[in-house]
């Protein structure tokens, strides 16, 4: 598609002309069109660098469709619902600078707006513009403090079981082969599998043997298409529907003795509903879902004044990184921050988090930035009064003292190149056998206690010492307000269950979703600052 120029001359009927006096100074639109709109100008040429020149109809601005869609998930509207109230919605008018005659343009532009963003790997431009403009007015500083906390989000696929999750994906299989193989190409069980698959549909109450058998005879079907495959149609193997049969077979199948048995247990990445292989089970605290994860980032001054009653905080959200349901914190934490330093050049003093991000590598690495990582870590699995928090260890002389004051005598740094981790193996030797508590302490067979901790073990220890003190709940307080973050991007902006399948569409949405955010919270703030302004005396 081609652009065209932006026509700066206004006729009679633009809105500006007609309908200025009916917005007042801390209306929300006129707010939108005197801040936001000249940001979203100046991403102009971002946004057209997406198109072609001179190639192929004429295509919507993506200026005004950039606008149309902050608008759209500010106030949670569909595509449709969008379009029409970029017609006949005289708020939209105004706020995206249309004449009054405009006639808009069909829903489904939107959608291939939201595509060419995706396809460009330009998910978060309008994001970055939202937030410089915030780091420009001074609202969001690259060396303030922040808080960060992660939520679901569910995915928008059914949840499957295995014999459906493995039926679903032979048939998208079968379909999309049927134009490729087709004549005296296809195998002689290729009838077969058609009628089951395709044109048959399983039937819930089947009982649990005839559930298992069908099972079974769906794997071995689903490896006999690959095995023809990769024997007389091996170009097939690059279609995305033959690779994810193959990936959702090796997920759920294995040969055990020459038979092929179901696995016992399927990776924490598994196909769970074909439809959408990006979205994965995890479990959380008894919360179980299929889906997604999101990383949220927000500013954060705990030093700043007290407000008036009434007014908006000025806390902004700075980073939502999506990720696969089944990743950790610690990994979030550390894509968050190196987005934000890439993005911006935002490099926090101080971050507060809570106890699925403050560990031992999180805590280390924090150091080594020169960035404070606060947030209470989590207690040793273990229970009892000898497990490690009873120990003191002394990471600098490689020494620990045991709860009865006996010092160690060995101490061995292991490196585990399976796992590529490290650790510390400390020992107390023969001291271990005339020690009163040796059963309360040990259950090795030798007796003789072992202590394995990380090579930076002295900073979780020197944080659970902190976490013992009254004033460390205290300190913790600014980390809450994220909580109402994410309540608000559920309630006000549809965050936990999403509309769109991938993990890059949900990215993009997910990124949409912080700007029009960010914006509300910014047009809130000025229309709270003038209203105070218009009533306090002069």
């Amino acid at each position: 598609m081609s652009l065209k120029p932006i026509d700066s001359q206004r006729s009679f009927y633009h809105t500006d002309y007609l309908c200025g006096d009916l917005f007042g100074p801390a209306n929300r639109y006129r707010l939108f069109r005197e801040k936001i709109w000249p940001k979203l100008l100046e991403l102009g040429p971002k946004l057209s660098s997406l198109y072609c020149e001179d190639n192929g109809r004429p295509a919507v601005d993506p200026v005004r469709l950039a606008g149309v869609t902050l608008l759209q998930f500010m106030e949670k509207v569909a595509d449709r619902a969008a379009t029409e109230h970029v017609v006949y919605h005289l708020g939209w008018k105004y706020a995206l600078d249309l004449e009054l005659t405009y006639e808009g343009f069909h829903p489904t532009v939107l959608v291939y707006f939201r595509d060419r963003l995706e396809e460009k790997k330009a998910e978060r431009v309008i994001f970055d513009g939202v937030v410089e403009l915030l780091i420009e007015l001074g609202l969001v500083k690259r060396k303030g403090k922040q808080r960060l906390d992660s939520t679901h989000i569910l995915g928008y696929v059914k949840e499957m079981s295995r014999l459906e999750c493995a039926m679903e994906t032979l048939r998208l299989a079968l379909e999309d082969l049927e134009q490729e193989v087709g004549g005296s190409k296809r195998p002689e069980f290729w009838e077969r599998l058609w009628v089951l698959y395709v044109q048959s549909q399983l039937d819930w109450r089947l009982g649990k043997t005839e559930r298992d058998r069908r099972y079974r005879q769906c794997g071995q079907d689903m490896g006999e298409l690959l095995k023809w495959m990769d024997t007389h149609q091996a170009k097939l193997g690059e279609l995305e529907a033959v690779k994810l049969l193959r990936r959702v077979f090796e997920e759920q199948f294995e040969v055990v003795e020459g038979k092929l048995q179901p696995t016992l247990k399927r990776p924490s990445r598994a196909v769970c509903n074909p439809h959408d292989p990006d979205a994965h089970y995890a479990e959380k605290r008894k919360k179980q879902w299929v889906g997604y994860k999101v990383h949220v980032v927000e500013s954060v001054e705990p030093s700043e004044p007290a407000k008036r009653k009434g007014e908006p905080a000025e806390h902004f959200i700075t980073e939502m990184l999506t990720t696969e349901a089944a990743q950790d914190e610690m990994a979030g934490l550390a894509e968050a921050l190196k987005r934000e330093q890439e993005h911006h050049e935002i490099e926090p003093q101080a971050m507060y988090a809570d106890a699925g991000y403050v560990t031992e590598n999180t805590l280390s690495q924090a150091e080594q930035n020169g960035m404070e990582l606060l947030g209470p870590t989590r207690p040793d699995p273990h229970k009892g009064p000898y497990n490690a928090d009873a120990f003191h260890v002394d990471i600098e002389k490689r020494q620990a003292v045991c709860p009865q004051g006996n010092v160690s005598t060995q101490c061995s740094r292991i490196r585990d190149s399976y796992m590529g981790t490290e650790y510390y193996r400390i020992e107390w030797a023969s001291q271990c056998d005339s020690c009163p508590v040796q059963k309360q302490c040990t259950r090795s067979k030798s007796g003789r206690r072992i202590l394995v901790v990380g090579l930076r073990h002295d900073l979780v220890e020197k944080r659970r010492e902190e976490m013992r003190k009254t004033e460390f709940s205290k300190s913790m307080h600014p980390r809450n307000g994220i909580e109402g973050t994410h309540s608000e991007l559920v309630r006000g902006h549809g965050l936990r269950r999403t509309k769109y399948r991938g993990l890059s569409r949900v990215g993009l949405s997910h990124y949409f979703m912080g700007a029009a955010c960010n914006v509300k919270r910014y047009l809130n703030l000025l229309a709270f600052q003038m209203r105070t302004a218009a009533l306090s005396p002069a």
